[in-house]
């Protein structure tokens, strides 16, 4: 859906970046879980699913609430 000059977009949520201090901490808690359960986290494929899972899937799962409808 787009919008034209002045017009506003009504039920699509704005695409916002996880701040730097969620980088940050997303990688410490991947690094020591790296650390600890090596041969299961420290794999091509877990790496980058770590990182968007724990950076845009929960957040936006936090975020959610039932009772509100998405459109």
């Amino acid at each position: 859906m787009s919008a034209g000059p002045g017009e506003e977009v009504v039920g699509e949520p704005a695409a916002v970046a996880p701040p730097l201090a969620a980088y940050l901490a997303a990688l410490a808690v991947y690094l020591v879980l790296g650390y600890v359960f090596r041969s299961v986290v420290l794999n091509w494929i877990i790496g980058p699913l770590f990182l968007v899972v724990t950076l845009h899937v929960l957040p936006r799962l936090l975020r959610y609430r039932p009772g509100q409808a998405a459109g």
